[in-house]
C-alpha cells in the first residue's frame, strides 16, 4: 500500500522538482538583469561620452561623442615668435588709456532708435542727424581702416569693412565679424538715477559708464581696434575679413543687419563664410563653481501676436448683459494664456543642454544626485525629468533657456470712462524654444481664443480665416505681427569649433590667467605651465550656450552654418546693466575683445587652419 502510494507520487514529485529547478532558474535569471541594469547605471558611458541615440534606448547605446569635450589651447604662431603685441594690448597703460579715449569718446555721440522710427527712404535727414556723426568719428579715429581697407556703406548708413585676401579670388570663405551702432533710448525719467549721465563716456579707471558701453560699441571699436593692431604688424590674410556694423538692432535690424545680409549674398552668395561671429550675451559665465565660456550656438525664435476684440459701444451706464465689456474680455484672455504656461523641453536640440551637461561634469558643488540626471538626461525619462524639474524651479534664466516664454507687454483700449469701449487690443511677445515653432505657440494662444469666442459668443477670425462669425456680441481677430523662427544649430564638432574654443581657453587660461585684472598679471603661461586658473585657480569650460533675446546673425542664416554669438569679456550684458540704468563695462574686458580678435583673426589665417 506504501509502495503503491509512493509510486503514485513520482510523477507529482518530479514536476514539483523539474518546477523548483525552472522556478530557480528564472530567479537566478532575474538576480542577473538586475545586477546588470544596477552595474549598467553606474558604469553606463554616459559620463564621458554623449549617445547618439533618443531617449528611450536600452543598455545596447553605442559610445557616441564625448561629453563636453575640451579642445587644446589655440593661439597664433606670432604668440611664440613675438607676443609683445597682445601683451600690451592687454597690460599696456598707455594703451589703455588711448583705448579708453576711444570707446569713450564713441559713447558720447547718441545713437539712440526708437520703435516708431520712420524709414530711411521716408525721412533720410533723420538717419543722417543721428548716424553720419558716428561715421565721421570712426573715420577720424581709425585712419588705417578707413585710408587702406574697403569701407562701404549699404543702405546709407550701415558701415561694411572688407580686408580683402591675398587669396580672396580662391576658395578660401571670408570670415564676418559684426556689432551694432545703435543703443536703446535713455528714460528720463530715470537721469537721476545715473552714476554719471549717460552720455559723458566717463571712465574711472576700472570702469567706463555710458548707454552702449556695454551694448555694443565695446566691441564695435574692438573690432575696430584689433584690426589696426593686426595692419600695424604687418598682418596680411589670405581669408578675407569682413566687418559689418548694423544701425538698428534695438528695432529689429530690418534696415541695417538685412541689408547687409542681402548685400554680402548678392556679392558672395550663399554658404559661402567660414563663419559669423555677432555679440553675445553671455561671455564668461559662473555656475555652480564652474567658470564658462558659452559661444551662443543658436538662437530661440520670436513671435508678437496682436489679438483684438470688438464689442458693441454705448453708454457705460449700460454694460453689456455678460456685465465683461471688451477690455474685461481682453482681461479674461490675458488671464488664461498666463495660467498656461509653456511646458519646459531639455533635450540635446538645445545648446543649454550641453552647457548644463559640462556643469555637471565639472562642478565641484552640484549635488551626485542632479550630477547624475543631468548626464543622463538624453537616455533616461526619469533622469530628463529630474533635471528639466531642477533646472525649471533653479532660477529665471534657467526656466527660460528651456521653455517657450509669453509677456503681453502692450495694450489698448476705451476712449473715455462714460463710453464702453469698441475696441481693445494686445499685444503678446513670445520668445520660442528652440524645439518648438511658431505656428506651435501661436496656435497656444489661438486655442484661448476659441475658448473666449465659444464661452461669450464672438466671432472669431485668425490670420485672416473667419472661424466663427461675427455675432451681435462683437469678435475676437488674431494673427502674427511678426515671427522669426529658431535659430539653425552651429555645428560644436570640427576645426572650426576647435580654434574657436582653443582660442577663447588659451585667452582666459593663459594670458590673463589671474582672470580679472591687469595688476595681477605676472607672465604669459605657456602650454607647461600648470595654469588653469581664472579668477580662483579654475579651468575656463568652453560650451555651447544660447541666451533668451536675439540678435543681428538672424539675417546671416545663408551665409554659413558656422555662426557664433560671443564677445569676449568677464560680465555678461545683463550684469553689466545693458539697456538699464549705469550701463557699463569693465575696462578689462574691452581689452580682452581687442586680444581674442587680434589673436583669432591671425589663428584662423595660418596654413595648418585654412
Amino acid at each position: 500500500m506504501d509502495l503503491e502510494k509512493s509510486k503514485s507520487r513520482q510523477p507529482e514529485d518530479q514536476w514539483f522538482t523539474r518546477n523548483t529547478f525552472v522556478r530557480l532558474t528564472l530567479l537566478a535569471l532575474l538576480i542577473f538583469l538586475s545586477v546588470a541594469l544596477t552595474l549598467s547605471h553606474f558604469f553606463t558611458p554616459s559620463e564621458n561620452t554623449q549617445s547618439n541615440l533618443p531617449l528611450g534606448g536600452f543598455l545596447s547605446k553605442p559610445r557616441g561623442q564625448e561629453i563636453c569635450r575640451q579642445y587644446d589651447y589655440k593661439y597664433p604662431q606670432s604668440y611664440i615668435k613675438d607676443n609683445s603685441t597682445v601683451l600690451n594690448i592687454l597690460f599696456n597703460e598707455t594703451f589703455r588709456n588711448h583705448s579708453a579715449q576711444k570707446l569713450s569718446q564713441a559713447v558720447q555721440i547718441p545713437t539712440d532708435v526708437y520703435d516708431e522710427d520712420p524709414s530711411v527712404e521716408k525721412d533720410p535727414q533723420y538717419w543722417n542727424d543721428k548716424f553720419t556723426p558716428f561715421y565721421d568719428y570712426l573715420n577720424k579715429t581709425f585712419p588705417i581702416i578707413f585710408t587702406h581697407l574697403q569701407v562701404e556703406l549699404v543702405h546709407s548708413h550701415a558701415i561694411v569693412v572688407t580686408w580683402k585676401g591675398k587669396e580672396a579670388e580662391s576658395d578660401l570663405k571670408p570670415i564676418l565679424l559684426t556689432a551694432h551702432q545703435d543703443v536703446v533710448p535713455i528714460q528720463k525719467s530715470t537721469l537721476d538715477q545715473w552714476t554719471y549721465p549717460p552720455y559723458d563716456g566717463v571712465y574711472d579707471g576700472d570702469k567706463l559708464w555710458g548707454r552702449g558701453s556695454s551694448d555694443c560699441k565695446n566691441l564695435l571699436i574692438g573690432l575696430l581696434e584689433s584690426l589696426e593692431e593686426l595692419y600695424k604688424s604687418g598682418f596680411k590674410p589670405k581669408r578675407t575679413i569682413i566687418l559689418g556694423f548694423g544701425f538698428d538692432e534695438e528695432v529689429g535690424g530690418e534696415r541695417g543687419a538685412q541689408r547687409i545680409g542681402q548685400f554680402l549674398t548678392q556679392r558672395y552668395g550663399n554658404d559661402s563664410f567660414y563663419a559669423v561671429i555677432d555679440e553675445g550675451g553671455q561671455s564668461v559665465a559662473y555656475e555652480e563653481g564652474v567658470i564658462l565660456a558659452l559661444p551662443g550656438t543658436s538662437e530661440k525664435g520670436s513671435t508678437d501676436v496682436v489679438v483684438g476684440i470688438n464689442t458693441p459701444g454705448g453708454h457705460s451706464s449700460v454694460p453689456p448683459l455678460s456685465q465683461h465689456t471688451s477690455i474685461g474680455l481682453m482681461a479674461i484672455l490675458i488671464e488664461s494664456l498666463e495660467k498656461d504656461h509653456f511646458q519646459p523641453i531639455f533635450s540635446p536640440g538645445n545648446p543649454t543642454f550641453h552647457e548644463y551637461q559640462c556643469i555637471a561634469k565639472y562642478s565641484p558643488t552640484l549635488s551626485h544626485r542632479i550630477k547624475k540626471s543631468l548626464l543622463n538626461a538624453d537616455k533616461s525619462h526619469r533622469a530628463n525629468k529630474q533635471a528639466t524639474h531642477w533646472l525649471y524651479n533653479k532660477s529665471l534664466l534657467s526656466r527660460y533657456l528651456i521653455t517657450s516664454t509669453q509677456a503681453v507687454d502692450i495694450i489698448n483700449g476705451g476712449v473715455k470712462s462714460n463710453a464702453l469701449p469698441e475696441y481693445v487690443e494686445a499685444v503678446i511677445n513670445h520668445r520660442v524654444a528652440v524645439e518648438s515653432t511658431v505656428d506651435e505657440v501661436y496656435n497656444h494662444d489661438l486655442y484661448h481664443a476659441k475658448r473666449l469666442a465659444k464661452k461669450f459668443d464672438l466671432g472669431l477670425i485668425s490670420e485672416g480665416d473667419i472661424l466663427r462669425n461675427e455675432t451681435k456680441n462683437g469678435k475676437i481677430t488674431i494673427h502674427k505681427a511678426s515671427q522669426l523662427e529658431p535659430a539653425p544649430s552651429t555645428p560644436t564638432v570640427g576645426k572650426v569649433w576647435e580654434l574657436f574654443a582653443g582660442n577663447i581657453r588659451h585667452i582666459y587660461e593663459q594670458l590673463v590667467p589671474s582672470g580679472n585684472s591687469k595688476s595681477c598679471y605676472s607672465k604669459p603661461a605657456s602650454d607647461d605651465d600648470n595654469v588653469d586658473v581664472v579668477g580662483g585657480g579654475k579651468q575656463v569650460i568652453v560650451a555651447p550656450g544660447i541666451a533668451t533675446g536675439n540678435t543681428d546673425t538672424r539675417y546671416y542664416w545663408n551665409l554659413t552654418k558656422n555662426i557664433f554669438r560671443y564677445r569676449p569679456g568677464l560680465f555678461t550684458t545683463v550684469e553689466s546693466h545693458a539697456h538699464g540704468v549705469d550701463e557699463f563695462i569693465r575696462f578689462d574686458s574691452h581689452l580682452q575683445i581687442i586680444a581674442f580678435y587680434y589673436e583669432y583673426l591671425q589663428l584662423i589665417n595660418e596654413e595648418d587652419n585654412l
